[in-house]
């Protein structure tokens, strides 16, 4: 070592860590395309990317992917979205995909997986319009929410079949229980929408809302997709038929965990805070909607901020830097009211020391995001006392 005289500096690294925020609400969608790459996610930033990339075409029956670029893009100017085509013509065997054992690449939703290591950025919501009411495809929607990459975990947004057999508001329950949309990583649509002369499945739109209502709350999910504006001006079946549902209709459809539609006090708007879970789960995280979404949000980042401290010493100074850095972004959430409150604990009893001498760490994250104002009531009294007043007006 040298000799020194004088005043030095060094530096040290920052032992708080800046949070690394995911994509909270990024649309992952599969469908079909007249053009453009085939079983490849394709990140889209605009309508004019989009169409240049995969064409476009009013045969949204055919070419599915082509409702969303619409509605996306043109009606609720959201973006980025990553899309993925399987070609021209697709079947429910191509739109599931899996592992192609002769060319050895993902195919269809399993593409889901590469979209985090291709551009980083972390799946938010799953959609495959005009496919998502076959049930083969909504369970395997669900299995891809629930391991993003095989870390991460988002949400599926499904439609229930709108023909001629599922046209009566009061059987999509039934279909709903029997055909295994009960997980609390989907959200289940029903019916279908209508602009002028284009009809939208109600998926599309949903995420159209998610999307939109992530952006004006800094990419936050706590909010509710309910009461939010829908581009749409009625309800159709498949056939063209309309759909109109009143308030006791669309809110027994809620209480089975099924947005819908509804035409009421500022026009046409969603209605529905419940995953697909509800009503047989209660629990809040996994029965509302923006709370299942808020959990994901916040386990998504914990990996995404806390990766590059993987392999580090296990050392005071580690479990210090985890605990300071998450529990100042919690405060920051619930300073803007985006949860209620929350903490992260390093507990002695849910870290053996045989976990510890194996490399294993494991922190307890508390937290209480809003649920929505579902019901708001006024209780109403008629009050004798205020006709005293009577009494004194006559002594003026």
């Amino acid at each position: 070592m040298s000799f020194t005289h004088g005043v030095y500096r060094q530096e040290v690294a920052t032992s708080i860590i800046a949070p690394v925020t995911g994509s909270s609400g990024l649309p992952v969608i599969i469908g079909t395309a007249k053009k453009g790459p085939v079983n490849q996610p394709v990140l889209v930033y605009s309508y004019e990317e989009a169409v240049e990339v995969f064409g476009y075409d009013n045969n949204w029956a055919k070419y599915t992917l082509y409702e969303f670029i619409y509605s996306q893009f043109a009606l609720y100017g959201q973006a980025p979205a990553v899309l993925i085509s399987v070609g021209e013509t697709a079947t429910v065997n191509k739109i599931i995909g899996g592992f192609n054992s002769r060319t050895g690449k993902a195919e269809g939703l399993e593409l889901v997986g590469e979209v985090f290591p291709k551009y980083r950025l972390v799946p938010g919501l799953i959609g495959a319009p005009g496919w998502s009411h076959n049930p083969a495809v909504g369970i395997m929607m669900r299995a891809k929410a629930e391991s993003v990459s095989g870390i991460f975990q988002c949400m599926a947004v499904c439609d229930a079949p709108c023909d001629s057999e599922h046209e009566v508001y009061s059987g999509i329950p039934e279909w709903k229980e029997g055909m295994g949309y009960t997980s609390n990583r989907q959200i289940v649509c029903w019916p279908k929408l209508k602009l002028g002369d284009k009809v939208f499945h109600m998926s599309t739109q949903i995420i159209g809302v998610m999307t939109r209502a992530d952006h004006e709350r800094e990419d936050v999910p706590y909010k509710s997709p309910s009461n939010e504006l829908l581009q749409c001006d009625g309800c159709t079946d498949d056939e063209g038929n309309e759909i109109n549902l009143g308030m006791l209709q669309a809110n027994y459809l809620n209480g089975q965990g099924i947005m819908t539609a509804l035409n009421w006090i500022g026009g046409w708007r969603s209605w529905g805070n419940r995953t697909a879970a509800f009503p047989s789960t209660t629990d809040p995280k996994d029965c509302f909607i923006p709370v299942r979404r808020m959990f994901d949000y916040i386990g998504n980042e914990f990996v995404l901020t806390f990766w590059q401290n993987v392999d580090q010493p296990l050392t005071v100074r580690l479990v210090r830097e985890i605990v300071s850095t998450y529990n100042i972004r919690l405060n920051g959430l619930q300073a803007r009211e985006m949860i209620l409150g929350g903490r992260i604990e390093f507990k002695s009893n849910e870290n053996a020391l045989t976990d510890l001498m194996n490399g294993v760490l494991r922190f307890h994250v508390y937290m209480t995001p809003p649920v929505p104002a579902e019901t708001i009531e006024a209780i109403l009294e008629y009050d004798p006392e205020y006709l005293n007043a009577l009494f004194g007006a006559l002594t003026q």
